[in-house]
C-alpha cells in the first residue's frame, strides 16, 4: 500500500489557517496580559490604602499612605507611581515630629511634665517626604519594587498643599484625616487611583476608589452599572 503525504497546496492551506488563529489569538493573549498587570498593580495599591486604614486602628494613631516615585533615599511623592509607603505619625506641636508615638501617648508642648500625657491633636507632624525609603525608621511598610510594563497610574487629588503627590490619612476609627504638607494642614477629601494599560495598549482597566468615611474599594470603571465590581 502506498504512503501519501502532504503537497504543497495542504502545506499551504494548514499554514494560512494557523496565522489566522495567531492573528487572532496573540492580540488577545497580550491585552490578558496586559489586563493582570493592572489588576496587580490596582490590588497593590488597594492593600496598601487598607493596611494603612487598618494599622490606624489597631495601633490607635495616625497612618499615612502615600505614593512615591521611587524607593531609593529620595522617597519623594508622586501621583503617577504603583509604589507607595505607609508611615506613622503623631503630634503637629513641639516636640515636633514624634512620629510613631502612640495617639494618646504625646507630650501637648516642651513644657508639659514627664507625666503628663494628652491626647495628641488631629494634625499630623508628618512634613513632607519620608526622609528615606530605606532607612526611615517611621516608615511601617512599602509595596514591592517589581515592574509593570504597560501599565500607567493616575491619583486625584495628584497634589497635597506644597507636595506634589497623593497623600491619604487615616485615623485610629478608620476615619479620613487632613493631610499635613508640612506647612498646613489640607482639607481630608476623598481620592480616585487610575490603573490602565499604556497609550496604545489593550487592557482592563481599574479604579481605587477611598471614600468619605474611610473605606476603599476596587472597581472596574467600563463594568455594566449591574456589574458588582462596577464604580
Amino acid at each position: 500500500m502506498r504512503e501519501r503525504g502532504f503537497n504543497l497546496i495542504e502545506l499551504l492551506v494548514v499554514l494560512a489557517i494557523a496565522g489566522i488563529a495567531l492573528a487572532i489569538a496573540v492580540p488577545n493573549l497580550q491585552s490578558q496580559i496586559v489586563s493582570a498587570r493592572t489588576r496587580a498593580v490596582a490590588e497593590s495599591i488597594q492593600s496598601g490604602l487598607l493596611l494603612a486604614r487598618s494599622e490606624a486602628i489597631k495601633r490607635n494613631g495616625m497612618m499615612r499612605f502615600q505614593l512615591v516615585s521611587t524607593m531609593d533615599a529620595s522617597c519623594a511623592a508622586s501621583a503617577t507611581s504603583r509604589l507607595w509607603v505607609v508611615t506613622q505619625y503623631t503630634a503637629a506641636t513641639t516636640p515636633a515630629n514624634t512620629r510613631g508615638q502612640p495617639w494618646s501617648l504625646c507630650h501637648v508642648n516642651a513644657y508639659s511634665p514627664p507625666d503628663q500625657e494628652e491626647p495628641c491633636p488631629a494634625s499630623p507632624a508628618y512634613s513632607g517626604n519620608a526622609t528615606s525609603c530605606v532607612t526611615d525608621p517611621f516608615i511601617a511598610y512599602q509595596s514591592g519594587t517589581e515592574t509593570a510594563a504597560s501599565v500607567d497610574v493616575s491619583a486625584s487629588p495628584a497634589t497635597t498643599g506644597a507636595i506634589a503627590g497623593l497623600l491619604v490619612t487615616f485615623g485610629p476609627m478608620g476615619q479620613l484625616l487632613g493631610n499635613y504638607d508640612g506647612s498646613s494642614t489640607q482639607a481630608a477629601t476623598t481620592a480616585t487611583v487610575s490603573v490602565g494599560p499604556s497609550s496604545g495598549v489593550a487592557g482592563r482597566r481599574y479604579q481605587v476608589l477611598v471614600r468619605a468615611n474611610g473605606g476603599v474599594r476596587l472597581c472596574n470603571p467600563d463594568a455594566a452599572v449591574t456589574d458588582a465590581m462596577a464604580c
